[in-house]
């Protein structure tokens, strides 16, 4: 009794494990064997090497449009491109759409689906339901662009880096060689019948998806790795340095004949860099620092990249007005005080000025304010008289002692102009400006020493005009 209930339980298992296994392969039109080609995922292929007639319908492609749900129909090779629009290099992808021409109004989406067969295992032996068994790799380009990409009904785009949808779908510029979205497409796929659906985001006044297989599809992948990397970082694999985002394959020869293959989909997390503008006063600090400069600082943020922080800072000095009244001012003139460059002033007087203009003797005094403060100053301004009169010799030997010829006093005219001649009624120097001399130079050259020359002013002061002349011995 014992050993017949022993041979039924056992010839139970036997007799439903067969029909479990062939339930799994009855799904499978193959049971080993590689994937399709690269050839059928090409829009506008003809199977043959060739791209299809203007108009045509593709031969895998079709199209329904605002619903993945809604009724689809055989997409078509569009005709007389839009000048914009990216050329395929490749002889047997072309540009497929709704219609001929792409044409249609307002903002639609619009879905690209094919269906394919996969074997039951691959030729070694693994099954293409396992994760990372089958990856489809396409270069995408789309009027406007590539929304969304379903495998069997699932969305691929949070697997895929954030690269779609873009920030503005339905204004991008996907269809020049700049928008081209490459994808791997290694998730959610399965042995037997598969779907996969192209969401294009699109405005007026054309649509169109172009879809070409940029590499070889992996199989027999053995290792499915997914890992990230900061910015400026590498990751190893084998013996390569792997830096860039997306899928990377492996690929080593086993000695059985089968390749095995590491499928590594790597994200790389961006740097965070901020930059900051500030000033602080003297003796202050910001982010401990007091002295002006640019100071670069690097933090570990929360994604565990590198988080750069760059900080400009300048100083602002305290106040310190300047006003010198020192050498006072000649009866009759004017001084003008000029404190330095602040936010604010205010006088003695309540003028609110930049500059103070003194005509009498006396005391003034300004209170000046920036943004670290405010300081006054005080100064005592004399008036003294003043002559007029030009020296009768200079000696314009460069030890900074009567150098030039020039007039001698304080005063500040309303009109000046001073002209020396030499003995042959040469004119060897002019000028409107009364703090301005003569070097001795004529063409450039210093003229003899002891030569004596002759010279006119004419100035005009509170409206009087006086003319005034005589002669100079330049000694050297």
């Amino acid at each position: 009794m014992s050993l017949s209930y022993q041979f039924i339980k056992h010839s139970t298992v036997f007799i439903l494990s067969i029909f479990l296994n062939n339930n799994t392969w009855s799904q499978c039109s193959v049971q080993n064997g590689p994937p399709p080609s690269n050839q059928i995922f090409n829009t506008a292929s003809n199977g043959t090497g060739g791209r299809l007639p203007d108009g045509a319908a593709d031969r895998n492609w079709q199209v329904a449009t605002d619903s993945i749900n809604a009724l689809y129909e055989p997409a078509v090779k569009m005709a007389n491109l839009p000048p914009d629009y990216y050329v395929s290099t490749w002889p047997d992808c072309s540009w497929i759409s709704i219609n001929q021409s792409g044409a249609h109004g307002g903002d639609h989406t619009y879905f690209y689906k094919m269906s394919f067969d996969l074997p039951c295992f691959t030729p070694c032996n693994k099954s293409y339901n396992d994760e990372g068994t089958f990856c489809l790799s396409l270069d995408l380009l789309a009027d406007n662009s590539i929304y969304e990409i379903y495998v069997n009904g699932v969305p691929q785009s949070t697997s895929l880096g954030g690269i779609i949808p873009v920030p503005d779908p339905f204004h991008a510029v996907g269809e020049d060689i700049k928008g081209m979205i490459p994808v791997s497409l290694c998730h959610n796929w399965q042995a037997g019948n598969n779907t996969l659906v192209i969401e294009v985001a699109s405005s007026g006044p054309e649509t169109g998806i172009l879809i070409q297989a940029s590499t070889v599809f992996p199989q027999g992948v053995s290792t499915y790795l997914s890992d990230s990397i900061c910015e400026g970082y590498s990751y190893r694999l084998g013996d390569e340095n792997i830096t860039k985002p997306g899928y990377t394959f492996k690929t080593i020869r086993t000695p059985a004949g089968c390749d095995s293959t590491i499928a590594l989909n790597l994200l790389v997390k961006p740097k965070a860099i901020l930059t900051l503008m500030q000033s602080v006063c003297e003796g202050q600090s910001y982010l401990g620092y007091t002295l002006a400069g640019t100071y670069v600082d690097t933090f570990t943020a929360a994604n565990g990249c590198d988080s750069i922080r760059i900080l400009h800072l300048s100083v602002v000095s305290k106040p310190q007005p300047e006003l010198d009244g020192s050498l006072g001012f000649c009866t009759g003139d004017s001084l003008v005080l000029s404190p330095g460059d602040f936010l604010s002033y205010l006088w003695q007087d309540g003028s609110t000025q930049n500059q103070y203009a003194v005509k009498t003797a006396g005391t003034y005094t300004v209170t000046v304010t920036n943004a670290c403060g405010s300081a006054t100053q005080a100064t005592t301004v004399a008036a003294k008289d003043c002559q007029v009169y030009f020296p009768t010799a200079f000696t314009p030997n460069g030890d900074g002692k009567n150098d030039f010829f020039k007039i001698l006093t304080s005063y500040i005219f309303e009109e000046y102009l001073l002209t020396v001649y030499n003995r042959w009624g040469q004119k060897v120097f002019e000028t409107n400006d009364s703090f301005k001399g003569w070097d001795g130079r004529f063409n450039n050259k210093l003229q003899p020493s002891w030569n004596s020359f002759i010279w006119y002013c004419r100035y005009k002061k509170s409206g009087v005009v006086t003319t005034m002349k005589g002669t100079v011995i330049l000694i050297h």
